[in-house]
């Protein structure tokens, strides 16, 4: 018989399709009328002994392919959905999927979005970037409009854009050595070949270290100042994540300064001394100030910022384990094992097994305790990785969006127009919008 699905003609061999009887071609040959055939198809020429099918020629070579070796299969660049349908109306069954494509077809049947998450995944960078690259451009515009705007305006560009010019670049590293030359001298400060002991016996800072100490705190105080002066928006300098950790990097020495005077002139208030100290501990906060410079560190908070849900999650599994292998362990070990002789002490036991840390300060000794163990261990390293996935999508997704944001600040020129304009699909960023604006709604 002759077969024509939207223009591909092809001649079929009764005994092939007889072979699958319950198809639509197989009940075709069972048909003794024009009525019964017209059924089955949208059109038939007698003459010819011609079938014809108002079909998407495109997918009928599947179709063939199947009544030739009686097995499906899907490239990977069909829509799932599509195809299935084709299949339905030919009248083939799922179950006739090959092995090697059955797998991948389910799967992006049932989550169709998985298969194509990178490419949704870009197209969302692209509109948030968007949406940073609009406010970014509406803070640079605010300068217009202030005495120095054109200045300021470079100054503001160079000091926050760490790759926007030479001396961008410049002023970057020289922070991240005073930063880094601050972490070390706070680590070797706490050496015994670099303590000082004064006469009543207390410990001092060396003083080659406290000049290296004051010069950071000039710098870091200089850098915070510089960038409030040229900021677009004053009221809104600090709601930025990274001018709040330049400002608690240097509030500590101010503070432990202020405390300090203030025990010199009363000494009945000597127990603010240890408040000094304690404050003297955050000083390690200031290698935070590095994720200025990074963009994997400013893509990590944003990922950690944004996870919450699964980092909750997370937490909620370890809690569970934990309190059951514990009350488990303390059960089995109680009698024979002073380290699990109480819950708590078995708390933490098991903290540091299903983290797969292990420090063996505490193990159990029984046949019952260390199968105990082995689940234990074994269940968290199932609770750990199952929201790894989510938060690792998730950074990835944030790092692009960065990586984008930065090249089109980067690209920028108000002095002599942009050499670059950011590019958005308008269509794509209307659409996602118009989602976010639907699934708001909903929720109201």
């Amino acid at each position: 018989i002759s077969i024509n699905v939207g223009g591909f003609k092809k001649k079929m061999r009764s005994n092939t399709l007889l072979r699958f009887p319950e198809t639509r071609l197989g009940k075709l040959l069972s048909c003794h009328s024009k009525e019964s055939i017209l059924e089955l198809c949208d059109d038939y020429d007698d003459t010819k002994n011609e079938f014809y099918f108002d079909r998407n020629p495109e997918l009928f070579p599947y179709v063939l392919h199947f009544y030739n070796t009686g097995k499906l299969h899907v490239m990977g660049e069909l829509c799932v959905f599509s195809f299935s349908q084709e299949i339905e109306y030919w009248g083939i069954n799922e179950f006739f999927i090959d092995s090697c494509c059955s797998y991948s077809y389910h799967g992006r049947k049932m989550e169709p979005d998985q298969e194509k998450w990178e490419e949704q995944s870009d197209q969302e960078s692209t509109t948030s970037s968007f949406d940073e690259i609009l406010a970014f451009y509406n803070d640079a515009s605010k300068f217009d409009e202030q005495p120095f705007g054109n200045i300021r305006r470079q100054l503001w560009l160079a000091l926050d854009n760490p790759g926007y010019s030479v001396l961008s670049r410049i002023f970057s590293v020289l922070s991240i050595v005073v930063v880094l030359g601050s972490i070390v001298t706070m680590c070797l400060n706490s050496l015994p070949d670099f303590q000082i002991i004064d006469s009543d016996g207390n410990p001092e800072e060396d003083p080659r270290f406290e000049i290296v100490e004051h010069f950071g705190i000039a710098w870091f105080t200089f850098e915070l100042v510089a960038r409030f002066a040229v900021a677009p928006d004053f009221l809104k300098f600090f709601k930025h994540a990274l001018n709040l950790i330049d400002l608690m990097s240097i509030l500590p020495f101010y503070i432990t300064l202020i405390v300090n005077l203030v025990v010199e002139s009363s000494p009945t208030l000597a127990n603010l001394g240890r408040v000094a100290q304690v404050l003297r501990l955050m000083r390690i906060f200031r290698i935070l100030k590095l994720a200025r410079h990074s963009t994997g560190l400013r893509s990590l908070g944003a990922t950690l910022k944004y996870s919450y849900r699964e980092v909750g999650l997370l937490l909620l599994y370890l809690s569970v384990g934990i309190s059951i292998f514990s009350v488990v362990a303390y059960t089995i070990e109680k009698e024979d094992n002073e380290g699990l002789a109480t819950i708590p002490a078995c708390w933490w036991w098991a903290t540091v097994s299903m983290t797969t840390v292990g420090y063996g300060d505490v193990v159990p000794g029984s046949t019952a305790g260390k199968l105990t163990a082995s689940a234990c261990i074994l269940a968290g390293i199932l609770v750990v990785v199952l929201p790894i996935t989510l938060i690792f999508n998730k950074f990835s997704h944030f790092y692009r969006r960065q990586k984008q944001l930065e090249s089109a600040m980067r690209s920028c020129d108000f002095g002599d127009g942009m050499k670059e304009v950011p590019s958005v699909n308008l269509r794509d960023y209307y659409a996602y919008k118009v989602k976010s604006l639907m699934a708001s709604l909903t929720n109201m």
